[in-house]
């Protein structure tokens, strides 16, 4: 959640990328795969798994987004987490700036008191750097949330949202992202969420890279009986498959 020292550096370098060599256009078709695991036996028996995915097209002025992710964690042969989490998502350029977005997400944690979250959401995205080194998107949206909790009451009310998506290239062969989202609710100041991940990624191979990452979810106002914050540390390998230009 300690993301806010990013501020600082975007701005201190914001003056110095409008001048900077603007980034070659990105491919039509892009699609990743990652996959994650540890396991344990001997004295302790513990296994992690998770999977992930994302794809991207990008068709004249629209880009389509769909990203995956799922991770289950057992422990003694009694599973301690598991976890579901999809988000698709349409944007359509407006001018090289600023685009229109629409997006629909749904999240299942039970271990997090959560049976099933959708929402949908649309709004306006800045892109407020852009150079062939370090870009930053941000987005101010509004929507609808629906959220089934394992101890009720369940959630359904109208959200407001803004978020930041950054992207540093570290060299040749490394890239840090960082992403951070506020969701607050239309109905209530007191119900309010925060999801943060920074990720650092190093190419092994053209197709094959490394990720290292750490996600950070905070809701103010969790189910009773559960925690604020999750988090999660992960080690993957990435798969990027050949982009159509």
């Amino acid at each position: 959640m300690r993301a806010w020292w990013l501020v600082v550096l975007i701005l201190s370098v914001f003056s110095s990328t409008a001048g900077a060599q603007a980034p070659p256009p990105p491919p039509k078709h892009e699609a990743t795969a990652e996959a994650a695991f540890v396991g344990v036996t001997g004295n302790a028996s513990s296994s992690t798994f998770g999977l992930g995915g994302e794809t991207i097209a990008r068709p004249g002025h629209w880009t389509f987004r769909h990203k995956a992710s799922f991770i289950r964690n057992e422990a003694a042969d009694v599973v301690t987490a598991k976890s579901f989490a999809y988000a698709g998502r349409a944007e359509r350029a407006l001018n090289p700036r600023v685009s229109a977005f629409g997006e629909y997400a749904f999240f299942r944690d039970r271990f997090a008191g959560v049976d099933d979250r959708n929402s949908v959401l649309g709004g306006v995205s800045l892109k407020a750097v852009t150079s062939a080194r370090q870009t930053l998107g941000i987005d101010l949206g509004a929507g609808y949330l629906n959220e089934r909790r394992v101890v009720k009451p369940d959630l359904s009310n109208g959200v407001y949202t803004l978020g930041s998506a950054y992207a540093l290239k570290l060299s040749s062969t490394a890239d840090l992202r960082d992403d951070l989202l506020f969701l607050g609710s239309a109905k209530t100041s007191t119900d309010w969420r925060l999801a943060h991940t920074i990720a650092l990624t190093a190419r092994v191979t053209d197709v094959v890279s490394l990720k290292v990452s750490n996600t950070v979810r905070y809701v103010h106002v969790p189910p009773v009986g559960f925690k604020t914050t999750d988090t999660t540390t992960g080690v993957a390998l990435v798969a990027k498959f050949p982009a159509k230009k």
